[in-house]
């Protein structure tokens, strides 16, 4: 008798396991779905999201946080090709020149993201956005437009790169203008 009481509490503190670990996965995934509803690219953010196993439990902020990665993780590829594209151009100047202004922006908006991150953790949720605003999105916005005035021709890859970069700080800058 007492094997089976012992056996049916098991039972019962295991499907009150589950079944908390559920509803908080399901609360989770909703405020995931909350903050990313606003964004031109909904579906992008959410995917940036889910990569991360913490967002599961995370906050608004622990989400903010977690673009900031995704962004970084964009910014990272998007520094490295420019370096590698920049070396192909030694030979023109102008576009040289544009490639280098590209790097450097991505180091001014790799500045950024730290400072944005900073500013979330201690809760000045506006100098986070003007952090994103000015120095995360100004460079690569700049980059861009420096080299299609000059007309140079752009990997797909770059184009998709940059893209993801774009739309992810924009669904940073809506969610926490949220806050």
């Amino acid at each position: 008798m007492n094997k089976k009481i012992a056996l049916l509490a098991k039972i019962l503190i295991l499907t009150t396991l589950v079944t908390t670990i559920s509803v908080t996965s399901r609360a989770n995934e909703e405020l995931m779905m909350q903050q990313c509803h606003n964004c031109d690219n909904p579906t992008l953010c959410l995917r940036c999201l889910s990569s991360d196993p913490a967002s599961h439990e995370a906050d608004k902020v622990g989400l903010a946080r977690i673009i900031l990665k995704c962004i970084n993780s964009q910014l990272l590829i998007l520094t490295k090709n420019t370096s590698t594209l920049g070396s192909h151009h030694y030979r023109n100047p102008k576009a040289a020149a544009a490639w280098k202004q590209c790097g450097l922006g991505f180091s001014t908006a790799k500045r950024g993201l730290g400072e944005a991150d900073a500013h979330l953790i201690t809760g000045d949720y506006d100098k986070a956005a003007n952090d994103v605003s000015v120095k995360v999105v100004n460079p690569p916005v700049s980059c861009r437009n420096s080299l299609e005035t000059l007309n140079i021709q752009v990997s797909s890859s770059f184009r998709y790169h940059m893209d993801v970069y774009l739309a992810l700080t924009q669904a940073l800058l809506r969610i926490v203008d949220r806050f």
